[in-house]
């Protein structure tokens, strides 16, 4: 019993360590030893437990991703009208995002080395669906008048790049502006709800 719980102990200082790592200084700035170290481990324990870097960034990005893709598709499948819902979907995304800020970086990492990937991850999540139906309604409110013709693709667009990229941004803001990283997601949380405006009026008719 003591034997397992110390090993579950190990195995997670492993991960939040490699977690907070890949975040710092990206995957390749990030080697076995460096989280060995700061873990208080050694490179045979993490290669025992998690058997590569890529591995144990694999496992980290996976985890994050589910609960993230899990809960923006949650507000996607909702029937709430159709503004509400958008503002919801940035919501779910900037909250997301606070709590696991490694996902744009993982995002880019995989995108550069194995872009093959991240389309597999996505459709495993059966994503199809969803977004025929948001076309369906986005298409329902522009014949109505209640909001500009706007296709899924160039919404997706607009809202990924709207709430992707100030986290993408945020150590090089950091550094520019002075700021430090809890002042900058006072910033982000401010910036969310100006999103939310910005996008609400390119709807309106």
């Amino acid at each position: 019993m003591f034997k397992e719980k110390e090993n579950t102990d190990v195995k997670g200082r492993i991960l939040e360590v490699a977690r907070r790592l890949f975040i710092e200084k990206g995957y390749n700035g990030t080697s076995i030893r460096d989280i060995a170290a700061a873990s208080e481990t050694n490179v045979a324990m993490i290669n025992y437990y998690y058997h590569s870097k890529y591995n144990l960034f694999e496992y980290i990005f996976e985890e994050a991703f589910d609960v993230v893709m899990n809960r923006v598709f949650s507000v996607l499948r909702s029937d709430m009208p159709i503004l509400e819902l958008i503002e919801k979907w940035i919501d779910s995304y900037y909250e997301s995002l606070m709590e696991y800020p490694q996902i744009p970086i993982f995002i880019l990492y995989e995108i550069n080395q194995h872009p093959e990937k991240l389309p597999e991850r996505i459709q495993r999540r059966e994503p199809y669906d969803i977004f025929l139906n948001i076309s369906k309604r986005l298409e329902e409110e522009g014949r109505l008048g209640n909001i500009r013709e706007t296709s899924v693709l160039d919404l997706l667009l607009n809202i990924l790049s709207l709430c992707v990229f100030p986290f993408i941004f945020g150590s090089l803001a950091v550094k520019v502006t002075g700021r430090s990283m809890e002042e900058y997601h006072e910033v982000l949380v401010q910036h969310k709800d100006y999103v939310k405006r910005f996008v609400i009026q390119a709807l309106k008719p």
